[in-house]
């Protein structure tokens, strides 16, 4: 960017960019640690047996790994208290 470019975009814009920048470079430093994951496992996997051999989670877990694995779906019952008090509200306005 530019010297010109950065004061003429408005300052939403700018943390728009900001917020990408580090969001492409998450994922860039993700796939290199899953990249050496695979790899090591393959190396530990050759050496062992077919009935002993690791599986990549196994070898170890990443955090972004374990934030996906607790995201639940919501019960009926959650769903059906959230959609009446909205209704509750509906009919009051």
């Amino acid at each position: 960017m530019s010297y010109t470019e950065l004061y003429d975009i408005t300052p939403r814009a700018f943390w728009n960019a900001v917020d990408g920048y580090w969001l492409t470079k998450e994922n860039e430093d993700r796939r290199e640690w899953e990249r050496v994951r695979w790899q090591t496992c393959i190396m530990i996997n050759m050496k062992m047996p077919k009935g002993k051999q690791i599986s990549l989670q196994k070898l170890i877990k990443f955090d972004w790994e374990k934030e996906s694995d607790e995201k639940k779906l919501a019960t009926y019952e959650e769903v059906k208290f959230k959609y009446d008090k909205i209704m509750k509200l509906k009919n009051k306005i």
